[in-house]
């Protein structure tokens, strides 16, 4: 007897997720026949559940629409499938790394419905790419002082010692995510790393030149002055028409980065660990629990984008505070 939709649930399941997953400007069968090399023939075969989709097969569809493998499988609430990129020890895989951000968020971006809610504990990854300069101090710091990169090992910075093409990559995915509409959580001490790791870089002779590190103040401070004009118009780029920008400020303690995302049926979380790398997954148990979490965040916090004036210009008047007295302390050194 042939087989049917009905008697391949699991499969069903699958290609009902990997649907969700695609741009709308995708066709399921001619990727699927695309991604696994078969005809359209093949492809509308397994849809239709005629034909077994393959082990093999699954892992080349989920490795490609990054679709967590235990969502289709179980519904278990206790056990979660998430995907990351490999980072230790290596430039290469930095440069996967990078290469996995710029992927995801112009995928992303390709779906008519899409959010992004980034619950942000430290600078968000995407504002690090900011600046030519900012994005340099970024890409060194993360790759000498987390990942240990053997290539940074021993070296001081300077600007035009980070690879070009990784700089340019970086600031892509910062164009990209500007286009997607987002709710970005902020709280007074998220401005405090990206300065305490400059800090710690020239009390650790880590600088070159004392100079750069000024410069890299300055730009952290021209950063926070695009996000305060973002966060007046509620646009990400001031020159836009479309308002695709909300900015709370929370005065819960954060303890964690953490990205939503919703593209209309698909759902992802992003977990930070590791400092920059990220677990992603688009398990339903774990995604509505993550929703739940982020929704109770931002209504204990404030709105300080749009029309909130007094929020905004209190919440930005200490972070520029904060600025001044890194900049003041590294000058005096």
């Amino acid at each position: 007897m042939a087989k049917t939709l009905k008697s391949l649930p699991i499969q069903t399941h699958f290609i009902q997720k990997l649907k969700e997953s695609l741009p709308p400007n995708v066709g399921l069968a001619e990727e699927i026949a695309d991604i696994l090399e078969i005809s359209t023939d093949s492809a509308y075969r397994r849809i239709r559940g005629e034909t077994d989709l393959s082990i093999d097969e699954v892992y080349k569809l989920t490795k490609k629409y990054n679709i967590s493998i235990d969502g289709i499988f179980s519904n278990l609430g206790d056990t979660v499938t998430f995907a990351y990129t490999k980072l230790t020890d290596s430039a290469d895989n930095f440069d996967k790394y990078l290469n996995r951000i710029y992927g995801h968020v112009k995928a992303i971006g390709s779906f008519s419905e899409k959010k992004i809610t980034y619950v942000a504990e430290e600078v968000p990854l995407f504002y690090s790419f900011f600046s030519d300069k900012l994005t340099q101090f970024k890409l060194f710091y993360w790759q000498r002082s987390v990942l240990n990169v053997p290539d940074y090992q021993g070296k001081k910075f300077e600007f035009g010692i980070v690879p070009e093409h990784q700089v340019k990559l970086a600031m892509s995915a910062l164009e990209e995510y500007k286009k997607i509409p987002s709710v970005e959580v902020w709280t007074n001490e998220t401005i405090h790393t990206v300065l305490k790791q400059v800090e710690f870089y020239v009390d650790s002779g880590v600088f070159k030149n004392k100079n750069d590190a000024l410069e890299i103040i300055e730009e952290i401070r021209t950063m926070a002055q695009y996000l305060e004009k973002c966060a007046e118009s509620g646009r990400k780029e001031v020159s836009s028409k479309e308002e695709n920008l909300l900015l709370y400020n929370s005065e819960v303690v954060l303890g964690t980065n953490c990205i939503y995302i919703n593209t209309g049926p698909a759902r992802y979380a992003y977990i930070t660990f590791n400092t920059l790398n990220s677990l992603t997954t688009n398990n339903h148990e774990f995604c509505e629990e993550t929703e739940h979490w982020v929704k109770n965040i931002i209504k204990k916090s404030t709105l300080i984008s749009g029309v909130a004036e007094k929020q905004r210009f209190q919440f930005f008047s200490k972070m520029y505070k904060n600025i001044d007295n890194s900049f003041e302390r590294i000058k005096n050194l």
